[in-house]
């Protein structure tokens, strides 16, 4: 015997947080621009696929972005793309660098609003 539920549950949020280092932080020039890149292109990617306010912890270089959950493997590909093209164009492994994490719900809520 199967029951058939028929109710509609939300999309569940999941909270993904970036951590990357500062741009001022790199060794020389060419590893700048690849933070730079970085940083810029996971912001504007997160900030549009984000379901609520993106929000930010200082203490750790993070940035926390709620995305849907159809979206999970979009922005995972995306910031691996991200990753992938800063290699290719700036020859510096970004992966030991910038990386991101699923985290729960109230890791979110501790962060601050990014303004």
């Amino acid at each position: 015997m199967s029951i058939q539920n028929n109710v509609t549950n939300p999309a569940f949020k999941g909270v993904y947080k970036v951590t990357m280092p500062k741009v001022d932080t790199g060794k020389d020039e060419n590893e700048k621009k690849a933070i730079a890149e970085t940083v810029i292109n996971t912001l504007v990617m997160g900030a549009n696929m984000s379901v609520a306010e993106p929000k930010i912890d200082k203490s750790t270089n993070s940035i926390y972005f709620k995305i849907d959950d159809k979206n999970d493997k979009v922005f995972e590909s995306g910031f691996n793309n991200i990753i992938n093209e800063c290699n290719k164009v700036f020859n510096i492994d970004m992966a030991k660098k910038a990386y991101i994490k699923k985290v729960n719900e109230s890791e979110y809520e501790k962060a601050d609003a990014l303004k």
